[in-house]
């Protein structure tokens, strides 16, 4: 369970890594063997990991906000910070499988002073139901697609670091704000900035 916990912390405190922590939690799982217990002990281990290594990019936020004040998404993300829809868009972020975009919530939330514990509660609560559903779906998905292509699965996990890394590296580059601008009137009052 450390290395699980070690490897939660360490893919979720790089700054935008996208390494599927899960997928690898899922692969010592397999070497260890499968059992009710122990999918709930990585379940919970990478659950409080993931959450506590945020804290990382909050850190970041808060070191260098001053230089981030005049990044074009930082300007537009932090008008949320004091509603209750930065926090939803938070627990959706850390939700949301394969990109790290909870980084952009906790680096914004870092340089815009926001509340780490709060943050670090929703994203607990997100990652443990995150880890809930892709933990038990990957162990045997990697079983299933591994047999079929016969590919181990700690190299399909290679394979799937490297595409999550890249496209955490184009997500980071998108214009934010004029996606937003584009669909404000169909996402609804709680995503509206005051």
């Amino acid at each position: 369970m450390i290395i699980i916990f070690a490897i939660s912390v360490a893919t979720n405190a790089t700054p935008f890594f996208g390494t599927p922590y899960t997928i690898v939690a899922s692969t010592i799982l397999l070497k260890s063997g499968v059992t009710p217990l122990n999918l709930a002990e990585v379940i919970a281990v990478t659950a409080v990991g993931a959450a506590i290594a945020k804290s990382v990019m909050y850190g970041i936020g808060y070191g260098i906000g001053h230089t981030l004040k005049h990044n074009k998404n930082v300007v537009f993300f932090s008008r949320f910070i004091n509603h209750k829809s930065f926090y939803v868009a938070l627990f959706i972020l850390a939700l949301l499988p394969g990109v790290p975009l909870d980084d952009f919530a906790f680096l914004i939330g870092g340089a815009g002073k926001a509340s780490l514990v709060k943050m670090i509660e929703i994203t607990f609560a997100s990652k443990f139901i995150k880890s809930s559903i892709e933990i038990p779906l990957e162990t045997y998905g990697l079983i299933a697609i591994g047999g079929i292509i016969n590919v181990s699965p700690f190299l399909l996990g290679v394979i799937s670091s490297v595409v999550f890394t890249v496209l955490s590296v184009v997500i980071f580059k998108v214009d934010w704000e004029s996606i937003y601008n584009k669909f404000k009137d169909r996402l609804g009052p709680i995503f509206k900035i005051v």
